[in-house]
């Protein structure tokens, strides 16, 4: 049954996704609130339980609110305050922490694409992300564990390194973009991150970050044909 196929896929996503995002925030935060830390670990419960995908993405939303609001925490110097004046903002991006992480999320993406296809999975067709014209929904479905883990991790690195500084973006207009000699230090830096090993909790393989995508492809791949029972994206501690 359709239905009960997108729902378990987007409980088991949007769970993994938020508890990452909280290790994130754990690890990286100088001034969490405990509270939001609390809140993060229901907010991953409640989606792994949630009774419709429409429930899992208000648990998902709440979760981002809770996330993006302690975001700046994670970073050093000036920056952190003009993307927590902002808030996560897409298009177009205002400001560089904003711009750095629209770029690693188109990337991502694209990197999903290729590990659906390679998986024999049609990228469109979607559980959690509604499939529509152009849109890679499946694509988006698998990112959204690795969002932090690859993503936001990425980013925060690179600012809090001086590997990206003020100037290495534009800012015109149209928004805030990555010059010539950003966005060779930011594929750097991505290419370091997706090379970069880890142990994945349940399967225990250990598999570089552009493999593990790979992994949950073809994972995501034998659940539906019910090769096996269960559905187990990497989270890490």
């Amino acid at each position: 049954d359709r239905k009960e196929i997108c729902l378990a896929l987007t409980r088991a996503l949007v769970s993994a996704k938020i508890a990452n995002q909280r290790t994130l925030l754990l690890r990286n935060c100088r001034a969490l609130p405990a509270s939001a830390a609390a809140e993060l670990a229901r907010e991953a419960k409640s989606a792994s339980q949630a009774d419709s995908v429409e429930a899992a993405r208000g648990h998902e939303g709440r979760a981002a609110a809770i996330y993006f609001a302690n975001f700046a925490g994670m970073f050093e110097g000036p920056l952190a305050l003009e993307f927590d004046g902002n808030g996560r903002k897409r298009r177009p991006p205002p400001d560089p922490i904003n711009s750095c992480l629209s770029m690693a999320y188109s990337m991502l993406t694209h990197e999903c694409v290729a590990a659906l296809r390679l998986a024999r999975l049609e990228p469109s067709i979607g559980a959690f992300h509604v499939p529509r014209p152009g849109r890679p929904a499946l694509a988006l479905d698998l990112m959204e564990p690795f969002r932090p883990l690859i993503a936001d991790s990425l980013t925060i690195g690179c600012f809090n390194r001086g590997e990206l500084t003020e100037g290495h973006f534009l800012r015109t207009a149209a928004g805030c973009s990555l010059t010539d000699a950003g966005r060779r230090s930011f594929f750097h830096a991505l290419g370091r991150r997706m090379d970069t090993e880890v142990t994945h909790p349940v399967f225990e393989y250990r598999l570089s970050y552009r493999r593990m995508i790979a992994l949950h492809a073809r994972m995501i791949a034998a659940w539906l044909l019910e090769e096996i029972p269960t559905l187990s994206f990497l989270t890490t501690r």
